[in-house]
């Protein structure tokens, strides 16, 4: 009778070997979306879920994910990250932050980072469900800045292509202060001629400075090169010193190109942005971009329609020109090895508790209209879309207030120190808003602070809005 047992769990370990190495137990999650969409939150708040999750309690505190639910789920584990040479996901130091005496909100993400979980279940149909009273599926979830993502488009334009886009956002660039100044000095330039590195550095360093601004004080996003926003060990660098000719016409810019010595100005700009593109966006895009299995963005309309008219449309137009770099398509265990494409794509109205619960469905309908071009040529390429509207750390309550005589749906919350404010933030449009509607509306979403009860809390348990909704779409699949 041993002698069976032995040759069965031969058998079984051998059966569950070829299970292992061919069905797709793997999925490469990327998080991604522009600047101050709470990517960090995100990811945080996402594995805190899954960390506190068992057997027992996921079916509590995840609902809409089949396998707690079922009862399936045995655990998660963080595990060793696979690439050694990217920098681990700071959950714990996002946690502490979460939890400290004054709780605040994780730092923004500055480089690449990557954790590495194992979910632990119990399979319940095909090959694993008949051998095997347990399987495991290894989720790697990246996070990168969204700086980062602003540069993809590059990759399809020369530098006078690039120019002539740049020359379309000249309107934008004529309300930040310093424009001017800059505009002048690229008419005293001859491109023609040998270039000037001083003059070159000079301004190199005021188009940078107009690009932040654009960014950090004005709220809007499309900003290229995007490193230049962070650009972390390229500070200073050649490869940052370069900016766009906004004052002469594709005609005049084509001919420089075909004409003017290895030495100008003009040659001189094209050869860095060349190798902007060349050594950091092209290395990025084929290490990183083309192994994800899947794909969040995240979109932070509020703070778009906060700011008005002229920054939510630079929003959409960011988000349209990032995600035509992705590679959408459905893929299978073998050509999954060689050349993977992104096959579920999830597009997040981050933040949704900082409105009321009547207004949630608007923001599903105002991304969805924002988003439409997108979402249809990622289904046409064969990547199945969806958008969900999340908080992934709730940190609002929601309520009822009196006001002349009727009862009007407000939000609670912490924005500074121990106050606490009950406000109604607004009204969020179900659609993309026209002319008129910007000019009678006004915004008045507030960024509510980690409540005060997080801290100093050791075993936190933190609220979230639909995390399993959307961990049943991106998962659900692979937990059979």
């Amino acid at each position: 009778m041993s002698l069976f047992f032995e040759q069965f769990s031969k058998v079984k370990n051998k059966a569950e070997s070829v299970v292992n190495r061919s069905a797709d137990r793997h999925v490469r999650l990327a998080v991604t979306g522009l600047s101050g969409a709470g990517k960090t939150a995100f990811i945080t708040g996402l594995v805190h879920q899954l960390l506190s999750s068992t057997a027992h309690k996921g079916e509590d505190n995840l609902p809409l994910w089949h396998l707690a639910r079922e009862k399936r789920l045995l655990g998660v584990i963080r595990e060793q990250q696979p690439d050694l040479s990217i920098p681990s996901f700071d959950y714990n130091g996002a946690m502490a932050q979460l939890t400290a005496q004054l709780p605040k909100w994780p730092e923004s993400t500055r480089n690449i980072s990557e954790i590495r979980l194992a979910i632990h279940f119990k399979p319940q149909s095909g090959i694993r469900g008949k051998l095997f009273d347990k399987s495991k599926l290894l989720l790697d979830i990246i996070d990168y800045p969204g700086e980062w993502l602003l540069d993809l488009p590059l990759l399809k334009l020369s530098f006078v292509d690039w120019c002539i886009e740049q020359q379309s956002r000249i309107a934008i660039f004529s309300h930040f202060s310093g424009f001017n100044s800059f505009r002048e000095d690229l008419k005293k330039i001859d491109f023609a001629s040998p270039m000037d590195l001083f003059v070159l550095e000079r301004i190199a360093k005021q188009y940078q400075k107009l690009l932040i601004e654009s960014v950090n004080e004005k709220g809007f996003y499309l900003a290229q090169p995007g490193r230049m926003l962070l650009p972390g060990n390229l500070e200073g660098s050649p490869l940052l010193t370069w900016f766009p000719i906004l004052n002469l016409s594709k005609a005049q810019l084509e001919s420089l190109d075909k004409n003017a010595e290895q030495n100008s100005y003009f040659q001189v700009l094209k050869q860095r942005y060349q190798a902007y593109v060349d050594e950091v966006v092209k290395p990025f895009y084929r290490d990183h971009f083309r192994h994800f299995d899947r794909q969040v963005v995240l979109v932070d309309s509020l703070s778009a329609l906060n700011h008005g008219q002229a920054q939510f449309n630079d929003m959409t137009q960011a988000l349209s020109g990032v995600l035509d770099s992705f590679q959408f398509g459905q893929a299978n265990w073998l050509n999954r090895l060689f050349s993977p494409k992104i096959d579920k794509l999830l597009f997040v109205a981050s933040q949704c508790d900082q409105i009321t619960r009547d207004q949630q469905s608007n923001l599903l309908y105002l991304l969805n209209d924002m988003l439409s071009d997108s979402q249809q040529l990622a289904t046409i390429k064969g990547c199945d879309v969806e958008t969900m509207a999340i908080s992934a750390i709730k940190v609002t309550k929601h309520g009822l207030v009196k006001h002349q005589g009727q009862e009007v749906e407000v939000v609670e919350g912490r924005t500074t120190g121990n106050e606490l404010i009950r406000v109604f933030p607004g009204e969020v449009p179900r659609k993309l808003p026209q002319v008129d509607f910007w000019q009678k509306q006004g915004f008045h979403f507030k960024k509510f602070l980690p409540p005060m009860s997080l801290a100093g809390d050791q075993k936190p348990q933190l609220q979230h809005i639909r995390l399993d909704h959307l961990l049943q779409y991106l998962l659900g699949d692979k937990l059979d």
